[in-house]
Protein backbone atom coordinates (compact mmCIF):
# COMPACT_ATOMS: atom_id res chain seq x y z
CA UNK A 1 0.00 0.00 0.00
CA UNK A 2 1.26 3.03 -1.37
CA UNK A 3 0.28 6.81 0.50
CA UNK A 4 1.53 10.05 -1.19
CA UNK A 5 1.90 12.92 0.62
CA UNK A 6 2.22 16.05 -1.46
CA UNK A 7 1.05 19.98 -1.12
CA UNK A 8 -1.73 21.15 -3.41
CA UNK A 9 1.06 22.78 -5.77
CA UNK A 10 2.57 19.41 -6.23
CA UNK A 11 -0.91 17.89 -7.81
CA UNK A 12 -0.67 17.47 -10.91
CA UNK A 13 2.69 15.73 -10.88
CA UNK A 14 0.71 13.32 -7.66
CA UNK A 15 -2.18 12.65 -10.07
CA UNK A 16 -0.76 11.68 -12.85
CA UNK A 17 1.88 9.28 -10.41
CA UNK A 18 -1.39 7.88 -8.73
CA UNK A 19 -2.49 7.06 -12.39
CA UNK A 20 0.86 5.30 -13.50
CA UNK A 21 1.21 3.07 -9.85
CA UNK A 22 -2.50 2.21 -10.24
CA UNK A 23 -1.37 1.17 -13.65
CA UNK A 24 1.63 -0.80 -12.17
CA UNK A 25 -0.18 -2.78 -9.80
CA UNK A 26 0.03 -0.78 -6.55
CA UNK A 27 -2.86 0.12 -4.45
CA UNK A 28 -3.04 3.64 -3.72
CA UNK A 29 -4.22 4.10 -0.04
CA UNK A 30 -5.39 8.57 0.88
CA UNK A 31 -4.13 7.74 4.87
CA UNK A 32 -1.00 6.28 6.31
CA UNK A 33 -1.75 3.29 7.87
CA UNK A 34 0.37 1.40 10.38
CA UNK A 35 2.26 -1.89 9.24
CA UNK A 36 5.95 -2.08 7.62
CA UNK A 37 3.65 -3.16 4.25
CA UNK A 38 2.82 0.28 3.45
CA UNK A 39 5.09 2.83 2.16
CA UNK A 40 5.00 6.20 2.06
CA UNK A 41 5.90 8.32 -1.24
CA UNK A 42 7.13 12.09 -0.08
CA UNK A 43 7.40 15.16 -2.58
CA UNK A 44 10.21 17.55 -2.10
CA UNK A 45 9.13 20.95 -3.04
CA UNK A 46 9.31 24.37 -2.12
CA UNK A 47 5.83 23.92 -0.93
CA UNK A 48 5.45 20.41 0.14
CA UNK A 49 8.73 21.09 2.68
CA UNK A 50 6.95 23.88 4.24
CA UNK A 51 3.78 22.12 4.25
CA UNK A 52 3.24 20.54 8.06
CA UNK A 53 0.99 17.93 6.90
CA UNK A 54 3.23 16.74 4.74
CA UNK A 55 6.65 16.30 7.26
CA UNK A 56 3.75 14.81 9.93
CA UNK A 57 3.42 12.62 7.55
CA UNK A 58 7.24 11.27 6.67
CA UNK A 59 7.84 11.65 10.48
CA UNK A 60 4.92 9.22 11.21
CA UNK A 61 6.47 6.95 8.69
CA UNK A 62 9.82 7.08 10.30
CA UNK A 63 8.17 6.45 13.74
CA UNK A 64 6.23 3.83 12.61
CA UNK A 65 9.53 1.90 11.02
CA UNK A 66 8.02 2.39 7.40
CA UNK A 67 9.93 3.61 4.01
CA UNK A 68 10.06 6.71 2.84
CA UNK A 69 10.68 6.99 -0.80
CA UNK A 70 10.87 10.68 -1.81
CA UNK A 71 10.09 12.79 -5.35
CA UNK A 72 11.95 15.77 -6.39
CA UNK A 73 8.43 17.27 -7.83
CA UNK A 74 11.02 20.72 -8.29
CA UNK A 75 14.64 21.61 -7.92
CA UNK A 76 15.05 21.79 -4.12
CA UNK A 77 17.14 20.24 -1.21
CA UNK A 78 15.05 17.55 0.49
CA UNK A 79 14.25 18.11 4.20
CA UNK A 80 15.85 17.20 7.23
CA UNK A 81 14.03 14.42 7.72
CA UNK A 82 14.70 12.81 4.32
CA UNK A 83 17.93 14.51 2.83
CA UNK A 84 19.97 10.30 3.64
CA UNK A 85 17.28 9.13 1.33
CA UNK A 86 17.87 8.31 -2.36
CA UNK A 87 15.31 11.20 -4.54
CA UNK A 88 14.06 10.39 -7.99
CA UNK A 89 14.17 13.54 -9.77
CA UNK A 90 10.76 14.22 -11.58
CA UNK A 91 11.51 17.68 -11.84
CA UNK A 92 14.08 17.26 -15.02
CA UNK A 93 12.23 13.86 -16.10
CA UNK A 94 9.52 11.23 -15.20
CA UNK A 95 11.72 7.97 -14.11
CA UNK A 96 8.65 6.01 -13.65
CA UNK A 97 10.84 2.42 -13.87
CA UNK A 98 13.16 3.17 -11.85
CA UNK A 99 10.76 4.56 -9.12
CA UNK A 100 8.54 1.70 -9.63
CA UNK A 101 12.05 -0.87 -9.22
CA UNK A 102 12.86 0.63 -5.79
CA UNK A 103 8.67 0.30 -4.57
CA UNK A 104 8.79 -3.25 -5.42
CA UNK A 105 12.01 -3.93 -3.72
CA UNK A 106 11.68 -1.93 -0.39
CA UNK A 107 7.87 -3.74 0.14
CA UNK A 108 9.59 -6.99 -0.98
CA UNK A 109 10.18 -9.48 2.01
CA UNK A 110 13.75 -9.11 1.36
CA UNK A 111 13.93 -5.46 1.90
CA UNK A 112 15.58 -4.52 5.31
CA UNK A 113 14.21 -1.98 8.34
CA UNK A 114 14.92 1.95 7.50
CA UNK A 115 17.06 3.93 9.24
CA UNK A 116 16.29 5.37 12.31
CA UNK A 117 15.81 8.73 12.14
CA UNK A 118 15.47 11.57 15.01
CA UNK A 119 12.10 12.49 14.35
CA UNK A 120 10.29 15.10 17.62
CA UNK A 121 8.67 11.46 19.36
CA UNK A 122 12.09 10.17 19.27
CA UNK A 123 13.86 12.57 20.72
CA UNK A 124 10.86 13.04 23.64
CA UNK A 125 11.67 9.48 23.99
CA UNK A 126 15.10 9.73 24.32
CA UNK A 127 14.93 12.93 27.09
CA UNK A 128 12.06 10.77 29.61
CA UNK A 129 14.69 7.97 28.98
CA UNK A 130 17.50 10.58 30.37
CA UNK A 131 15.18 12.28 32.81
CA UNK A 132 13.87 8.51 34.44
CA UNK A 133 17.79 7.29 34.35
CA UNK A 134 18.62 10.49 35.82
CA UNK A 135 16.56 9.83 38.86
CA UNK A 136 17.44 6.10 39.52
CA UNK A 137 20.94 7.17 39.61
CA UNK A 138 20.07 10.81 41.98
CA UNK A 139 17.78 8.13 44.17
CA UNK A 140 20.41 5.44 44.12
CA UNK A 141 23.07 7.86 45.25
CA UNK A 142 21.03 9.47 48.12
CA UNK A 143 20.16 6.24 49.13
CA UNK A 144 23.96 5.00 49.26
CA UNK A 145 24.65 8.49 51.79
CA UNK A 146 21.86 7.57 53.74
CA UNK A 147 23.10 3.79 54.51
CA UNK A 148 26.74 4.77 54.68
CA UNK A 149 26.32 8.23 56.85
CA UNK A 150 23.27 6.65 58.99
CA UNK A 151 23.13 2.82 59.03
CA UNK A 152 27.09 2.68 59.06
CA UNK A 153 27.15 0.27 56.68
CA UNK A 154 30.45 -0.24 55.11
CA UNK A 155 32.89 -2.90 53.32
CA UNK A 156 33.89 -5.59 55.28
CA UNK A 157 36.82 -4.58 57.16
CA UNK A 158 37.67 -8.30 58.89
CA UNK A 159 37.17 -10.11 55.35
CA UNK A 160 39.47 -7.15 53.60
CA UNK A 161 42.19 -7.76 56.57
CA UNK A 162 41.39 -11.40 55.99
CA UNK A 163 42.40 -11.30 52.17
CA UNK A 164 45.53 -9.14 52.50
CA UNK A 165 46.43 -11.81 55.33
CA UNK A 166 46.36 -14.45 52.64
CA UNK A 167 48.23 -12.23 49.82
CA UNK A 168 50.86 -11.41 52.71
CA UNK A 169 51.23 -14.93 53.57
CA UNK A 170 51.78 -16.15 49.70
CA UNK A 171 53.89 -13.28 48.59
CA UNK A 172 56.40 -14.28 52.00
CA UNK A 173 55.94 -17.93 50.95
CA UNK A 174 56.88 -16.99 47.14
CA UNK A 175 60.11 -14.96 48.87
CA UNK A 176 61.28 -17.74 51.04
CA UNK A 177 61.27 -20.52 48.78
CA UNK A 178 62.84 -18.59 45.70
CA UNK A 179 65.58 -16.37 47.44
CA UNK A 180 69.47 -17.04 47.10
CA UNK A 181 70.65 -18.39 50.29
CA UNK A 182 74.55 -18.78 49.77
CA UNK A 183 76.81 -17.83 47.30
CA UNK A 184 76.56 -20.08 45.11
CA UNK A 185 72.79 -19.28 44.95
CA UNK A 186 73.28 -15.37 44.15
CA UNK A 187 75.41 -16.55 41.08
CA UNK A 188 72.83 -18.58 40.18
CA UNK A 189 69.90 -15.71 40.79
CA UNK A 190 69.31 -14.68 37.69
CA UNK A 191 68.64 -18.14 36.18
CA UNK A 192 66.08 -18.44 39.38
CA UNK A 193 64.46 -15.20 38.42
CA UNK A 194 64.20 -16.29 34.87
CA UNK A 195 62.87 -19.68 35.97
CA UNK A 196 59.47 -18.18 38.40
CA UNK A 197 56.91 -16.98 36.67
CA UNK A 198 56.70 -13.20 35.50
CA UNK A 199 53.80 -12.19 38.43
CA UNK A 200 56.49 -12.87 40.41
CA UNK A 201 59.86 -11.68 39.42
CA UNK A 202 59.18 -8.15 41.05
CA UNK A 203 58.66 -9.18 44.45
CA UNK A 204 61.34 -11.86 44.41
CA UNK A 205 64.03 -9.20 42.86
CA UNK A 206 62.93 -6.57 45.30
CA UNK A 207 62.74 -8.94 48.18
CA UNK A 208 66.25 -10.42 47.47
CA UNK A 209 68.48 -7.97 49.45
CA UNK A 210 65.98 -7.76 52.38
CA UNK A 211 66.55 -11.43 53.17
CA UNK A 212 69.94 -11.76 53.12
CA UNK A 213 71.95 -8.44 54.21
CA UNK A 214 73.33 -8.26 57.81
CA UNK A 215 70.76 -8.66 60.49
CA UNK A 216 72.27 -6.74 63.96
CA UNK A 217 71.71 -8.82 67.56
CA UNK A 218 72.51 -8.15 70.87
CA UNK A 219 76.47 -8.15 69.86
CA UNK A 220 76.48 -5.90 66.86
CA UNK A 221 76.04 -7.06 63.37
CA UNK A 222 76.06 -11.02 62.73
CA UNK A 223 76.57 -12.50 59.25
CA UNK A 224 75.61 -15.90 60.13
CA UNK A 225 77.38 -18.49 57.89
CA UNK A 226 80.24 -16.77 56.55
CA UNK A 227 80.38 -18.93 53.84
CA UNK A 228 76.94 -18.44 52.93
CA UNK A 229 77.01 -15.11 52.71
CA UNK A 230 80.32 -14.49 51.69
CA UNK A 231 78.68 -13.78 47.80
CA UNK A 232 76.93 -9.99 49.82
Amino acid sequence: MITLAYDPQDAALANRLIKDLTAQGFAINETLASGKENLLLAFASPASNQNHSVQDLITQAFDNSQHVVVVNAQPVPTSKYTNHLKAFDFAAGYPLQALVEQIKLLTSPQAGLPLKVLTPKVRAQNRGSGLWLMIIVLVSFIIGLVLVGFFRIQAPVEEYNTIDTEVAATVANIVATNLPRSTEDAINFPATVQAVTTAQRPVLIASATALVAPRPTKSGFSYGNEEDSSGF
